[in-house]
């Protein structure tokens, strides 16, 4: 139907508040540039998407979802199907953990688990037929799709693509410029800087219970070190970025890919020139890793502490890491001048206000630089889901308001049945505003020549958003 690949692609990110690029979607672009010649495709992103996919006319589009935004996608994708007729796939965390969704929704397919060949084959397909039969649709790996009683029916899980290295770069330059290398807070809260993200491994080895990660990606692999130091200058290079944030979920995952990272990085002069934020897990930091990182530039190193109670560490994480471990984490990085943000994580099963209490006396501790702190969500495809769903807290049924499940506080998901909501909302509190103790002195610095950034229309639409977020966020608890 389609001559010489001139199918226009749209893909959609729902989240228009970020700062954060949508690389998943990147790479879906530039596997199908690479692999399948496929030019005409765009990213559709913070823009009014209805208008824009209006106006841009594509002739097929995916959605990527995580399970806050499901509903959200499903909504876009009757209005997309109602006012314009195109296929609409969707993609992500979400469909993946929960493809029996596909069938009540607006979407006519689903990709299941990693997406990028599938995404393709099904774009080869609708080039080669112009539509999506059930017999068609029933070769092709890694799918759901409603079958001709307009059932679901889901096909073979496509293997992971074993070689990272394959991957082409993601398509940065269909990303919105002025949005993501402005300079941000992205790494420090004290210091302004041009930052963009990378991803240089899928997966991780461990199995924490409330993880949806490791569910989604399957196994851990790893992009080479020469894959991951020529990317960085791709992006050192091109773009002119002053930082860059590892968005692995343990970027220190093999000690021997990392001082091969290190010695890449200080033949080119990399460290010379940008700063790193990574991740680390608490029980694989040590002086020869803090030494690495020091090697490499790192100026912040993010640790999932989660909780400074032995017994409900030993609970989330499986029993591979202690309190121990989480202080003496903090404590070498401080020792080599590297600042960390540890992460927590408040409302498990079974956790008491002691249990908060020694939580509390961790993130106090003089080590500590910064810290967030989350209520436990329970997503689709972890243990902590199946233990809610048994409470009858959360379900898999399609009309399951999806949208609480988003990463604020949650006065009716509260899994721990040790204190009352109000108990825990007090605690809440009480964890955010030791939070704000971390930060109330640092000052913001930046380099004058960013007055024009922080003076443009797009940064101060940012920042509306983001201070209309934040003023939501704070008054939960009225």
């Amino acid at each position: 139907m389609f001559i010489g690949n001139v199918m226009k692609l749209a893909l959609v990110n729902l989240d228009r508040k970020s700062g954060d690029p949508p690389l998943g979607l990147a790479y879906i672009a530039s596997y199908a540039r690479k692999y399948g010649g496929f030019k005409d495709i765009i990213i559709v992103d913070k823009e009014d998407h209805l208008k824009s996919l209006e106006k841009e006319k594509p002739d097929i589009v995916g959605i990527s979802a995580m399970t806050h935004e499901f509903t959200h996608a499903n909504a876009l994708a009757k209005q997309v199907k109602e006012k314009l007729g195109m296929p609409m796939i969707i993609g992500g965390p979400h469909i993946s953990s929960i493809p029996a969704h596909l069938a009540p929704s607006n979407f006519d397919l689903g990709v299941i688990g990693e997406g990028e060949q599938t995404f393709l084959e099904l774009l080869q397909l609708y080039e080669r037929k112009g539509s999506f039969e059930p017999e068609d649709l029933k070769k092709i790996k890694g799918i759901v799709f409603r079958n001709d009683s307009g059932e679901n029916e889901q096909t073979e899980r496509r293997p992971l693509i074993k070689n990272l290295d394959s991957l082409p770069f993601p398509a940065r330059d269909l990303l919105k410029k002025d949005w993501y290398l402005m300079p941000r807070r992205a790494v420090l809260g004290d210091v302004m800087a041009i930052y963009t993200q990378m991803m240089t491994s899928r997966g991780c080895p461990y199995r924490c219970r409330y993880c949806q990660s490791t569910r989604s990606w399957q196994t851990f692999r790893m992009h080479s070190a020469e894959y991951v130091v020529s990317e960085m200058d791709e992006v050192i290079n091109k773009y002119k970025v002053e930082g860059i944030v590892m968005w692995d979920d343990l970027f220190t995952a093999n000690k021997e890919r990392l001082a091969k990272i290190v010695e890449l990085i200080r033949e080119k002069g990399i460290n010379e020139r940008v700063h790193f934020a990574v991740t680390c897990r608490a029980n694989l930091m040590n002086d020869e890793v803090c030494k690495l990182l020091k090697d490499m530039n790192v100026v912040l190193v993010g640790f999932g502490l989660e909780s400074g109670s032995e017994r409900i560490l030993n609970y989330l994480k499986t029993g591979n890491v202690t309190v121990a471990d989480n202080r003496n984490a903090i404590g070498v990085t401080r020792k080599y001048g590297i600042k960390n943000c540890g992460y927590f994580i408040i409302g498990t099963p079974g956790e008491t206000e002691d249990d908060l209490k020694q939580t509390l006396d961790l993130i106090r501790d003089p080590n500590m630089d910064t810290a967030k702190v989350f209520q436990l969500t329970p997503l689709p495809g972890t243990e902590i889901w199946e233990y809610a769903k048994k409470e009858g807290i959360v379900s898999e049924d399609f009309n399951f308001n999806l949208d609480q499940l988003s990463f604020g506080y949650k006065p009716d998901m509260i899994l721990t049945k040790e204190m009352t909501k109000e108990k825990f909302t007090e605690w809440f509190n009480l964890f955010q505003e030791e939070l704000k103790k971390k930060h109330h002195e640092k000052m913001l610095k930046f380099k004058p020549r960013y007055l024009k950034y922080l003076l443009s229309p797009s940064f101060v639409k940012k920042a509306l958003w983001r201070s209309r977020e934040i003023f939501d966020y704070m008054r939960f608890s009225k």
